[in-house]
């Protein structure tokens, strides 16, 4: 129920800016003014932008997981706000250069009709906006700086109407219309390096991957952990992956240890967590397999003491397991003459 609000909500949202670029476009064509036709055309991108939202939410929340999209279609809200900030900008660089030009060439615009289609632009644009204002998701944030920055522009040509009105200064309008998209632009950039971080999959901001190996590694049993991946779903769900060598134990301690492990990643709003568990002398042996005859010359003590530190070398100073399986045997016989 609670989706199905959230998706209405977008969904008004979408329908009000809609209702609203058709009148200005007609209101545009009616008074023969420039600056509205064009924040029309700014407007309808908006609407085109809004419906995609509206249309990749729902599909979001609606879609289970399948043979072609494994992790279900949450991501989908991703690529809508992507598509709404590349709009966003896209638009903004209109408006520069529409500004600029009018900048050269002022033109007086008939004041009347715009101080009537601001107030309306303020109402609708602001109600869609507070029908948003409590999406978490990056697609409705984005969504939301689509209808505020539609509402302060439109105060701002209501507060440039108003002077207009009293003097004769077209060059207000242009001017201050700049000033909004360089706010807009900055908003803009700053929500769209959120969404790239996500389509990289970064690890999501407040996880600190190192602290979270270390709370593993504290855990009874566990020897070492490889492969160990955190990213973001989407802005707010997050998948995580990762392989745990351990010391020979039964089935059912080892079905404790991955509740433990899975107890790590609590707090963390997971979509899909896996946790796949080896056991490490098993891992340590087939991982230098192919230097069987250069092992098979040492005692068993010096042999199993040179693979833990060979892998060792080999996972953490990234050499190459010739070099690795050398330095862990001279490392294991210095050792062993140490005793």
């Amino acid at each position: 129920m609670a989706e199905q609000k959230k998706s209405k909500s977008v969904r008004t949202a979408f329908l009000l800016n809609l209702s609203f670029t058709i009148l200005e476009l007609v209101g545009g064509l009616i008074s023969g003014s420039i600056a509205i036709l064009a924040d029309s055309l700014h407007d309808f991108a908006d609407s085109l932008a809004l419906g995609l939202g509206w249309y990749f939410e729902r599909k979001s929340e609606k879609e289970e997981s399948n043979d072609k999209y494994t992790y279900g279609y949450k991501r989908f809200s991703m690529l809508s706000a992507l598509i709404n900030a590349l709009v966003l900008m896209l638009g903004a660089i209109y408006i520069f250069y529409e500004s600029t030009r009018r900048i050269l060439n002022p033109q007086m615009p008939k004041v009347e009709w715009m101080i009537g289609i601001a107030i309306l632009g303020m109402a609708l644009n602001g109600l869609g906006a507070w029908k948003l204002k409590s999406g978490k998701s990056l697609n409705r944030k984005v969504l939301t700086i689509h209808l505020l920055e539609d509402t302060v522009g439109w105060l701002a040509v209501f507060v440039v109407s108003i002077i207009l009105l009293f003097w004769d200064i077209p060059v207000l309008d242009p001017i201050l219309a700049i000033v909004i998209n360089l706010a807009v632009l900055i908003l803009v950039t700053v929500k769209m390096v959120d969404v790239v971080k996500v389509f990289l999959q970064r690890v999501p901001e407040g996880v600190n991957v190192p602290l979270l190996r270390q709370k593993i590694l504290s855990l009874k049993g566990v020897e070492r952990v490889n492969h160990f991946h955190v990213w973001g779903l989407t802005s707010q769900k997050k998948v995580v992956t990762v392989h745990v060598k351990i010391k020979d134990m039964d089935l059912a301690d080892q079905k404790i240890l991955k509740e433990r492990i899975s107890e790590v990643f609590q707090g963390m709003d997971t979509e899909h967590v896996t946790i796949d568990l080896q056991d490490y002398t098993s891992y340590v042996a087939s991982l230098f397999e192919d230097h069987q005859p250069r092992l098979n010359v040492l005692e068993d003590l010096t042999r199993s003491m040179a693979l833990r530190y060979a892998e060792e070398m080999y996972n953490d100073k990234h050499c190459s397991k010739e070099e690795a399986l050398e330095r862990g045997i001279v490392k294991a016989e210095m050792s062993l003459k140490n005793l």
